[in-house]
């Protein structure tokens, strides 16, 4: 049989597609036609093994591109080599097809593995590596950004469980940190730092790092929980107490807070934290954009809330801030105005390092009050006023239970609640005065 040469396979044209030749030496091709012309020779070697012809490709020739005539004629002697030794070609070629079929099947499960592995090591974060990722996603919602739990979790957490792996924290570890706290007598704030350990564990199951939540089984009432205050000033402490106000130490910044809340019934936090853009003095109003449920909350100002803004326009009214922080990039901790209160009825005579010496400047016949207090206090006075309750809750901007109401009835309590807040600062103005005739309201139950 014609050996064919390099020759014979350049003269072959696009009317040759699908021609077999035979190539000598036991080899065949297929010729194949591109549609640009180009050609190509899909080349297979003929042998015979246990009595049966087999065959096996084994490339293609192409002028180029392809292999040469001479590399086609070389690997199909190197199988003849083998073919002599006992090996089969295609037996040979099938084996390497499953090896490397076996070799990626093996890669495959050392990537998942490998996987595997990260995931059970992710499992196995500590719980301070946790409050980061926590802190990162969920606390930063917060308004002080995670800031105060992350004092807390310093103090009281991290030394007792922060290197701990997470999913191997117990109902043991929480106990420990709740009994540790409680030691100091901080109930309130073990009470924030449970529900603290409690929404991060959460967090931990939502996002599979933990299976079981240790928290789950401690009941918060079992801590002691928070006692409700019910504190409310009498009148004649409130006269007591607008009269003590200018004597008692307190900066000005800080007696205006708290006559502002009075008179507006607003809690602390918002009233330091409020800015001048949301204070309409045309208007008398403060917007407080931002407040405890979400909504906005709009303030009609009474006489004594206007003329203490009025004050602090002359103080800090160049700031955003109506009472700024020092560096003026915020406003003051809303701890600020509480702690001083509480410095102010003291009353041991022992004045703390860096403290107030004016340690009953404030002290009321009725025993100890907090700033929240006069919140309390100046929604009783409203409904000793003759304020129908559902005009006092929306003043204290508490949310209406009825969905129907919070959409459709707003607008229509925007003129009893303006008449509210003026008779509560009507009052007030009132009891500031002292009048000598003046009748004590009757206390409602």
């Amino acid at each position: 049989m014609a050996v064919i040469t390099v020759k014979a396979l350049q003269a072959l044209t696009s009317q040759d597609n699908g021609r077999r030749i035979s190539m000598g030496e036991s080899l065949y091709g297929s010729v194949r036609a591109a549609k640009d012309g180009g050609i190509s020779v899909h080349v297979v070697w003929r042998y015979k093994i246990g009595g049966k012809v087999r065959q096996t490709a084994i490339g293609t020739w192409k002028e180029s591109g392809g292999k040469s005539l001479k590399e086609l004629r070389e690997i199909k002697n190197q199988l003849a080599t083998d073919k002599a030794n006992g090996k089969d070609p295609i037996a040979d070629k099938k084996a390497d097809r499953l090896k490397k079929q076996a070799d990626q099947i093996e890669a495959k499960q050392a990537q998942v593995n490998r996987l595997q592995e990260l995931a059970a090591k992710d499992a196995r974060i500590t719980v301070k590596t946790l409050f980061e990722l926590w802190k990162r996603t969920d606390l930063r919602k917060r308004q002080d950004r995670g800031s105060e739990a992350l004092r807390a979790f310093d103090r009281d957490v991290f030394p007792l469980i922060g290197d701990v792996a997470a999913a191997d924290v117990t109902k043991a570890h929480i106990q420990r940190i709740i009994d540790t706290m409680l030691a100091r007598d901080v109930k309130r704030m073990t009470e924030r730092v449970f529900s603290d350990l409690r929404q991060l564990f959460g967090f931990a199951i939502d996002r599979d790092y933990i299976g079981a939540d240790p928290t789950a089984r401690i009941k918060k009432h079992k801590i002691g929980g928070s006692i409700e205050r019910d504190r409310v000033l009498s009148e004649a402490e409130l006269t007591d107490l607008l009269s003590k106000l200018s004597t008692s130490g307190l900066v000005e910044s800080s007696q205006s807070a708290l006559l502002i809340q009075l008179a507006t019934i607003a809690r602390i936090g918002e009233v330091l934290g409020a800015k001048w853009q949301d204070v309409d003095f045309d208007r008398r109003t403060w917007t407080l954009p931002n407040t405890k449920n979400g909504k906005a909350h709009k303030v009609h100002l009474n006489d004594m809330a206007l003329s203490q803004f009025e004050v602090l326009r002359q103080l800090t009214g160049l700031t955003s801030w109506v009472f700024p922080a020092t560096r003026l990039d915020g406003p003051v901790c809303p701890k600020t105005v509480t702690k001083q209160v509480a410095d102010r009825q003291r009353g041991d005579g022992e004045p703390m390092s860096g403290r107030s010496k004016q340690t009953d400047s404030l002290a009321l016949a009725g025993g100890q009050w907090r700033p929240h207090d006069l919140r309390r206090t100046g929604a009783t006075l409203m409904a000793e006023l003759g304020v129908l309750p559902d005009v006092i809750e929306r003043c204290l901007n508490h949310t209406e239970q009825s969905k129907v109401k919070r959409i459709y009835q707003r607008p229509q309590y925007e003129a009893p609640m303006r008449e509210a807040w003026q008779r509560l600062g009507d009052r007030l103005a009132l009891l500031d005065n002292k009048l000598g005739n003046l009748v004590t309201l009757a206390r409602v139950a």
